[in-house]
């Protein structure tokens, strides 16, 4: 069962997220008039400048290239990527609403504190809702066992990755995978909240595997996971799941390790 308190933050996330994706329509005028049909745009992909942006912020924040509490500058990150500050601001924006960053006025925008608390928040609460979501993929896989192939590419990215010790990669295909499993289980509300929290835990990558030198159990232990899919009682996939997130140690040394590897001295 989920912690009522982290069920309340990582909701109010998905309300805050979705409140900011709509103000932003209004602001760049691509909200539709009620009842009015709007000929000539396209479907807004997810896969936009601004999402890039993000996903460049966030892969810093894992590999401590930004720091904990560090201010954050527009003018200076559209620089480095070399775009426009549109993108910037839109991706600063939902990082935001997804709780990564926290602004306030004439203070500037900081990435947040990457404390104990949170570390411990994101293990617990990805625990709780991988198991639901993985007891739901399991049963559409074995209605349709075809379906394993995706997670199967995805092992074999995480490989190839590990293989080459390429660190950045092995995270996306690590949260690919994962993201993939979601998809599987068919839950809309699943889906949100692990849009939700899935920046969260791929900073959470990046701290685990920036101070490890090897890093070819990664794609093992995703096999592990598909074993549990294909073959698992629920109580099995609850404990694969369990052990996958946190592996043999407690949420709080765990969440210590994570905590004092994003507040080493660099």
């Amino acid at each position: 069962m989920m912690p009522g308190t982290t069920l309340l933050t990582l909701m109010y996330l998905v309300y805050k997220n979705c409140s900011m994706n709509v103000a932003s329509k209004k602001h760049s005028g691509l909200a539709e008039a009620e009842g009015e049909a709007q000929p000539g745009l396209r479907p807004i992909v997810a896969d936009s400048l601004s999402e890039r942006v993000a996903d460049q912020i966030v892969e810093a924040i894992g590999s401590s290239r930004l720091l904990p509490g560090q201010r954050l500058y527009e003018v200076e990150i559209a620089t480095q990527l070399s775009v426009s500050r549109i993108p910037v601001r839109e991706a600063l924006l939902v990082l935001q609403s997804q709780g990564l960053l926290r602004a306030s006025p004439r203070r500037g925008t900081h990435v947040i504190e990457l404390d104990e608390a949170w570390a411990r928040e994101v293990y617990d609460t990805r625990t709780a809702l991988e198991t639901r979501c993985f007891q739901r993929a399991a049963a559409v896989i074995r209605r349709e066992p075809q379906l394993v192939s995706v997670l199967d590419d995805h092992i074999d990215r995480l490989r190839q990755a590990s293989f080459g010790g390429r660190k950045p990669e092995i995270n996306r295909a690590d949260l690919a995978f994962h993201s993939a499993v979601y998809e599987l289980a068919g839950s809309p509300l699943l889906q949100t909240l692990w849009n939700a929290m899935s920046r969260h835990v791929m900073i959470m990558f990046g701290l685990e595997t920036c101070p490890r030198s090897n890093l070819d159990h990664i794609a093992e232990d995703h096999l592990v996971l598909r074993r549990a899919l294909l073959e698992g009682s629920p109580q099995d996939i609850e404990f694969a799941v369990a052990r996958h997130v946190i592996g043999p140690f407690d949420s709080k040394t765990i969440a210590q390790r994570a905590y004092e590897a994003a507040n080493e001295p660099r």
